[in-house]
């Protein structure tokens, strides 16, 4: 079994050849056997991840959560397990991992989204338009450590709440939301921690759900999801389950592990142990040259 390294020169930029002599030295260090595949305009992530298709390896994805995603869904039902190296904007999905995963090889559950899957989180509603704002959220000039706060600013002045119709554990739930945050892991948006119970092996999502509220509240409220302190607020509840149906009179755009979806209708459901992750933040440290 081979580590496969994924480098996409197109969010790397620059760096793609410091990444790729830095994967070098730590692998033959490390002694692994390993290879190093680098997209290109001639050869996508999609025609590299055809090549594994029939084997079984780690392929390991670096860069942020919209980079993990893809290559999940390129494995998907392959024998092949999901690696990364967390080198993105939000890198949510590694702060769940850091939590809850051990060293080495771990089973954890799988969401189908329509014809999508993912392993973090979906949003909705406000999240959504946050997080599918290129021209902040992958903006250069604005330090990470901003830039969900500065999306959240220039989203809400103009935001409107949006009906969704949800069909979830039986019921039928009919409101103008500000967000619907789906959760199979804990984090979104770079650190923030909309749902600090979730588990990655329970079989369950967790569904956050935000009413209609005031803007000046609405600010508060998501910000304050930083440290879990939304849970407090009266509009905020959370719901169990194992599949939902969410539905929108209009289309609108969900954002799915960092990548944009968009639908009137989106069909949730957890598939138990789905997927295989590999987990190693010696690795980890050694080719980002410190701990996130």
């Amino acid at each position: 079994m081979k580590y496969i390294f994924l480098l996409n020169q197109f969010s790397l930029k620059y760096k793609t050849n410091e990444m790729y002599e830095k994967i070098k030295r730590v692998c033959k260090k490390k002694k692994l056997n390993y290879k190093i595949e680098v997209n290109s305009p001639v050869i996508s992530t999609e025609d590299i991840l055809e090549k594994y298709k029939n084997t079984r390896n780690i392929i390991i994805a670096i860069g942020g959560d919209g980079t993990i995603n893809r290559v999940l869904n390129g494995i998907v039902n392959t024998n092949n397990i999901l690696g990364y190296i967390p080198y993105g904007t939000g890198n949510d999905f590694y702060r769940t991992n850091k939590e809850l995963l051990n060293k080495g090889i771990n089973k954890i559950d799988l969401v189908k989204i329509n014809n999508k899957y993912f392993i973090n989180i979906a949003c909705f509603g406000i999240d959504a338009d946050i997080g599918n704002n290129e021209r902040i959220i992958h903006n250069k000039f604005i330090p990470r450590r901003y830039r969900y706060k500065i999306g959240v600013i220039s989203s809400f002045i103009k935001y409107k709440p949006k009906l969704f119709e949800i069909d979830i554990n039986n019921k039928t739930i009919k409101k103008h939301f500000t967000t619907v945050v789906v959760c199979n892991a804990r984090y979104y948006g770079g650190g923030y921690k909309v749902s600090p119970n979730s588990s990655l092996t329970d079989g369950l999502l967790e569904v956050v759900l935000a009413t209609k509220t005031n803007k000046y509240n609405m600010a508060k409220m998501i910000t304050s999801m930083k440290t879990a302190m939304h849970l407090y607020y009266p509009e905020i509840s959370i719901v169990q389950t194992k599949k939902l149906v969410l539905k929108s009179p209009t289309i609108v755009s969900a954002n799915v592990d960092g990548e944009e979806l968009r639908s009137k209708k989106f069909e949730i459901e957890i598939i138990e142990k789905g997927v295989e992750v590999y987990y190693d933040q010696d690795l980890i440290n050694q080719i980002i040259n410190k701990e996130l």
